[in-house]
């Protein structure tokens, strides 16, 4: 006797990553549907304990496994999750059931903020919304932002913006000297550089984001730990100081230019712009697949000459086009105290103890 077969999906769940897991963690995010980026990084978790925010390890099990890093903030009436980018799978309806489960679990969570990394779409939003999830604002800088395809090689530079590709080969035939320093072997006096090259855009204020150097040096230490940070420093001649530097990360299989600064006055013009192609050349060599560069304005905002990240904008915008993820969206897991905080005690709370960015 024969009986026809039937095969049964695996059902997702969640749970806490092992601690060998964790000890293998930036090798295991290059196997997540997206490959691994910044935010997944196990760096990532030991730099937000610098806003008071603990790392929690997790494992999203299905048809897909999803090694995904959350933050954890707590708060008068409970506590928090926040997973940046993530986590990304097919199956958006059962992460969304399984870390509610989960979730559930976990005595006083209030909510777990998630954002698939998945490209924004009417159709994603709606799944995600129909999941049961509440839709948030934009939360990272990375939401809006040009990724390059580095698996194209030296034929990537084609893609940019003809003046951008000339800017770049003039740089280059005038001599613009290129010094490279992986993370872990960067000084005090490099990481001090650095910073005072952040410090000279928008005319020595900075960004609107940028933030004390003590959370720089955490930053650029951590990867370096990790041997997941490299510093490009360029310069127009001879002379040792720096005309532009960036820092880029180099976790997971997209790498991503998280800090760069430039002096206005320059030797020789597109030495910013030839770093990038640098770096871009050396992540692909390293079996990187894309490079992020980390943010623009929102693609209806990027010709308004008020935005704060303008400039920057219409700098990276000649590399590619912009593209924007999903937004952010809300797992609500006990809805009257989280009503409650949201309304009422978190701006009573705030106001006495500032708080993390993570839930507004």
């Amino acid at each position: 006797m024969t009986g026809a077969q039937t095969t049964t999906a695996r059902a997702t769940t969640v749970r806490f990553a092992t601690d060998d897991e964790i000890a293998r963690w930036d090798a295991l995010i290059e196997l997540n549907p997206d490959g691994g980026i910044m935010t997944s990084a196990r760096a990532m978790g030991e730099i937000k304990r610098y806003d008071r925010l603990q790392p929690r390890f997790l494992v999203v099990e299905g048809a897909q496994t999803v090694y995904a890093l959350a933050h954890e903030g707590t708060v008068w009436l409970g506590r928090y999750w926040y997973i940046p980018l993530g986590p990304t799978c097919d199956d958006l309806e059962g992460m969304v059931a399984a870390l509610r489960a989960f979730g559930m679990q976990q005595q006083g969570l209030l909510a777990i903020k998630v954002e698939p990394h998945l490209l924004r779409s009417p159709e994603l939003i709606a799944r995600m919304e129909a999941a049961g999830t509440v839709r948030s604002r934009d939360m990272q800088l990375l939401t809006h932002t040009v990724v390059l395809d580095l698996t194209l090689g030296d034929e990537l530079i084609m893609e940019f913006q003809k003046k951008l590709r000339s800017s770049i080969r003039g740089a280059e035939t005038k001599g613009y000297r290129i010094e490279r320093i992986e993370a872990q072997d960067a000084t005090e006096a490099d990481f001090e550089r650095f910073y005072e090259l952040l410090k000279t855009i928008n005319g020595g204020k900075g960004v609107a984001a940028m933030r004390e150097y003590a959370y720089y040096r955490l930053f650029w230490g951590e990867f370096a730990k990790s041997r997941n940070g490299r510093f490009y420093f360029g310069y127009d001649g001879e002379g040792d100081e720096a005309q532009a530097a960036i820092f880029v990360t180099l976790a997971g299989r997209t790498a991503v230019y998280k800090d760069g600064g430039s002096r206005p006055s320059r030797a020789i013009a597109g030495g910013a712009a030839l770093l990038l192609w640098r770096a871009m050349q050396d992540a692909a060599a390293d079996g990187k697949t894309a490079f992020d560069l980390c943010g623009t304005p929102r693609p209806e905002q990027m010709d308004d000459e008020t935005h704060w990240y303008y400039g920057v904008g219409q700098f990276k915008k000649k590399f590619g086009p912009v593209v924007s993820y999903l937004p952010s969206f809300d797992i609500v897991l006990r809805r009257a105290r989280h009503l409650l905080w949201e309304r009422a005690v978190r701006r009573i709370e705030w106001r006495i103890k500032p708080g993390t960015d993570a839930l507004r």
